[in-house]
């Protein structure tokens, strides 16, 4: 979330209720023309199931340059940030530092269905053991720093991102549909 990048590499992106997000375009308010999400750098955060945008446009038609400052929500409605940007940024950066930002995965890297493997179940919150301490949120939700499964202590590694099958390493661990968890003591890759 803290670089900018061409708003196009970051979508699509999913809501919780399935809502995908995969094209974004504004008019250029200089000469009225489509400005697409290829001619946006910016940032997207994904918080409270709405998504959150900063980014500067530049209109291929005009050559006229903009910011564009808005929240989506997952009925894809486009609600305008009235902020200055430079204050609505360090809230972005603010909100990514104490919460989970959604990395959206990127399709050029993703192999094909037939290569991945099935997804993995969650372990049920009856068999293991939480600590007290909180490593951030995800959807409003805490997010404990380590957990005990079957006598072995994992750590918390990342996020699932809603809507998407789950996969975990041999060494990892599925909790409450989202967090995976990964062992304390599991050899490193090189």
């Amino acid at each position: 979330m803290t670089r900018n990048d061409q708003l196009s590499r970051l979508l699509p992106q999913r809501f919780a209720n399935g809502t995908q997000i995969r094209r974004f375009a504004k008019p250029c308010p200089r000469c009225g023309g489509t400005v697409e999400a290829r001619d946006m750098e910016g940032q997207m955060m994904m918080l409270d199931q709405k998504l959150f945008l900063a980014a500067h446009a530049a209109c291929p038609h005009c050559d006229h340059r903009f910011g564009v400052a808005c929240a989506i929500t997952a009925d894809k409605r486009v609600h305008r940030v009235r902020l200055p940007m430079w204050l609505y940024k360090l809230w972005m950066k603010s909100n990514a530092r104490r919460g989970v930002t959604i990395v959206p995965a990127d399709p050029q890297w993703q192999g094909e269905e037939d290569d991945a493997p099935p997804p993995v179940p969650s372990i049920a919150d009856a068999e293991l053991s939480f600590d007290d301490a909180i490593v951030g949120r995800f959807q409003g939700e805490a997010i404990p720093e380590a957990c005990e499964w079957q006598g072995r202590r994992y750590r918390f590694e990342r996020v699932v991102q809603p809507g998407l099958p789950a996969q975990c390493a041999a060494h990892e661990i599925l909790v409450r549909a989202h967090l995976v968890y990964a062992l304390e003591d599991a050899p490193q890759p090189a």
